[in-house]
């Protein structure tokens, strides 16, 4: 503090200040606080200093971009109009899409053009300061100051103290030391661009030009201890912390290119085509050292691969999609494949009557069961009913004609004769011989066969675009009947075959599982009737096979009997006939599901009669259930089903059963 003070009396600071700091102070010395108030008069200063200089390089950077932005203007003109009259149509597109690389290097150029010649002004700057500090000190040569003569050469070292007892120096002097060293260093950078004369002068004043040096540099070496007292300025914490983060930046961006992976050889070959069909153009764009090239390459390099690897990655995307397009079409032949173990497809597309008019033959019990479901669920509201019993059926008209309101006001036609029928979709044919007593459905084969004989022909002239559902009894014999009479192809003449049989399989099952018949899936095959075959391989609920808990469900090793089930389903009908002499209900609700799916054109499956002949390893023509595709016109396809040993045997009965059956109608 001593040496402080005593440098502080040496030197500039007024009188006047000390003798009112010692006024204010309360009696204190005036070298006391002297340092304190010296600091805050000094960063008061260094403020200003700031400011100025802060001002003094914006308007440096603002003037320099002024200069580089009228630079790239006239550089820019001139480039747009070297490639609109020196280069073809392919040369333009490219060069286009390298004008931002041009660009690039046109700004790179004129910046450094720029700066160049601001560098240049601030070396003369520098040689201007020396100038002037000689100037000062020949001013004071001329007042008589001592002079240097006898200098024969300049040094610019400082004086080193030769005793090997040097004292340890203190902090001021070490920075005052650093300090002169900065500034002769400098003097010494700009004296090389002095004239021989100039230098010579400085050779003369070396003293003098030492004794400058040193006073600036103890000014400036006080200050700056001054502020240290203080601590460090908020300015310069702030310009240190973006000096940091400008100074990691480079390394995080250099690290990334590292990470990025090199360009394939492809996109770099493409690339040089590219480039090479425009590089002439681009030399002849370049001044005499052709820096343009070498500025704009790099920049052309990155846009050309970025442009390639998009035409290479869109080449790729349309051999992948047409790779995918043959895929699809391998795949489809392979689902055609697949199809055709799954299913056997019959004939058509038939022609389908407009409209959705259902005929029902005969207008006995089963016939109005049907004509009620029909209406009540809504699958039509057009029908027409034919029976022999004109009576009979008027009165039957009558009755479903009172409950219009409740059945979406139905239109029914009046018994007329056969030409009631024409034109429908649909015909059900319900007419036949009721069994009696003990009889079953196939010892009234040959009654049942007589009447649908008489019945079809007629049927079908009046609606020959039809689909014929035969419900009359035996409904597989009757099918068969049917179609050799009329010729219809198979999938346009069917008969309800065990579709009931399997609402009544799978209502059983639920009701000793304890859940809905709906959720319950499975088939019964075969006959409509006492050999009926029921799948139990294929009874699944909720995706979970029976079988594959109980191996041998439905067999005779099978210790819960569920044997017993298909049983219930083969006596059913007994038990309901035995009493009321007929079933009607559920077999309308069955017709009813089937003609809902064909004007759904749904593609369900339902178990239906039609000729299996082909399937399942039945050989000869014979009609019954069997798995159906649904569609518009009728029948679209029969299900292969895959059937375990007894399922085929007992199928084989079934189909010997219904084939003496048909042998034994008399056509």
């Amino acid at each position: 503090m001593r040496r402080m003070n005593g440098l502080l009396r040496n030197s500039w600071w007024p009188g006047s200040l000390v003798k009112r700091q010692h006024q204010t102070s309360g009696g204190k010395q005036p070298g006391e606080d002297i340092c304190q108030l010296r600091k805050e008069m000094d960063l008061a200063a260094e403020r200003r200093k700031e400011a100025r200089a802060t001002e003094a390089a914006e308007q440096e950077a603002a003037m320099l971009k002024t200069r580089v932005h009228r630079c790239i203007e006239e550089r820019e003109k001139l480039l747009q109009k070297s490639i609109e009259s020196g280069a073809n149509e392919q040369q333009k597109e490219t060069l286009r899409s390298l004008m931002g690389c041009l660009l690039t290097g046109i700004r790179k150029r004129c910046a450094e053009s720029v700066m160049a010649a601001f560098c240049k002004a601030k070396a003369q700057a520098g040689e201007n300061k020396i100038r002037k500090m000689l100037k000062k000190c020949a001013e004071k040569c001329s007042q008589g100051a001592r002079r240097s003569d006898g200098m024969d050469k300049m040094s610019f070292e400082l004086p080193r103290n030769k005793d090997k007892k040097q004292p340890k120096r203190n902090r001021y002097a070490e920075k005052l030391e650093q300090c002169m060293a900065s500034e002769w260093r400098e003097v010494c950078a700009a004296r090389k661009n002095l004239s021989e004369e100039e230098q010579a002068e400085m050779v003369r004043m070396h003293e003098c030009l030492c004794n400058q040096v040193k006073e600036n540099c103890r000014q400036m070496v006080i200050k700056e201890m001054c502020r240290e007292a203080g601590g460090e300025h908020p300015r310069k914490r702030r310009s240190a912390r973006k000096s940091q983060k400008k100074s990691k930046k480079p390394e995080a961006q250099i690290a990334a290119k590292a990470t990025t992976c090199p360009p394939s050889p492809q996109v770099e070959k493409c690339v040089d085509a590219q480039l090479q069909s425009v590089q002439s153009f681009m030399k002849s764009l370049s001044e005499n050292d052709g820096t343009s090239v070498q500025d704009i390459s790099e920049c052309a390099r990155i846009r050309l691969r970025k442009k390639c690897e998009a035409e290479i990655q869109q080449r790729k995307a349309q051999q992948e999609a047409a790779q995918k397009g043959t895929a699809a079409t391998v795949n489809q032949e392979l689902l055609k494949k697949f199809r055709e173990c799954l299913y056997k497809k019959l004939g058509g597309p038939h022609e389908i009557q407009p409209g959705r008019k259902v005929t029902i033959a005969g207008a006995g019990a089963v016939g109005m069961g049907c004509a009620m479901a029909l209406l009540c669920q809504g699958v039509t509201n057009h029908l027409a009913l034919y029976d022999v019993k004109e009576d009979w059926m008027a009165a039957e008209r009558l009755d479903l004609l009172h409950g219009s309101l409740f059945v979406n006001n139905p239109r029914i036609e009046q018994c007329t004769g056969v030409a009631a029928t024409k034109d429908s979709r649909v015909v059900v044919v319900t007419a036949g011989a009721r069994p009696t007593g003990n009889e079953t459905r196939l010892d009234v084969a040959q009654k049942s066969a007589d009447i649908v004989k008489s019945l079809m022909p007629p049927l079908l002239e009046h609606s020959p675009r039809a689909t014929f559902v035969i419900v009359s009894n035996p409904s597989d014999v009757m099918a068969w009947v049917a179609r050799k009479v009329t010729n219809l192809p198979p999938e346009r003449c069917f008969s309800t075959g065990c579709h009931l049989d399997t609402a009544r399989f799978r209502l059983f099952i639920g009701q000793l599982l304890g859940i809905a018949p709906r959720s319950v899936h499975g088939f019964v095959i075969g006959e409509h009737g006492g050999s009926s075959v029921p799948l139990w391989s294929t009874v699944s609920v909720g995706g979970v096979r029976l079988q594959e808990i109980l191996p041998v469900i439905g067999t005779q090793q099978d210790p819960m009997h569920w044997s017993t089930v298909h049983k219930d389903v083969v006596a059913a009908a007994f038990k309901v006939s035995a009493v009321k002499g007929y079933t009607n209900w559920a077999i309308g609700l069955t017709i009813a599901d089937v003609v809902s799916a064909m004007f759904e054109d749904s593609n369900r499956v339902l178990s239906l009669a039609t000729n299996v002949q082909g399937i399942c390893g039945v050989q000869e023509e014979v009609f019954m259930s069997i798995p159906c595709l649904v569609c518009a016109h009728g029948i679209a396809a029969i299900v292969r089903p895959h059937l375990s040993d007894w399922e085929k045997e007992q199928l084989q009965k079934s189909a010997n059963i219904l084939l003496e059956a048909q042998r034994g109608i008399k056509m």
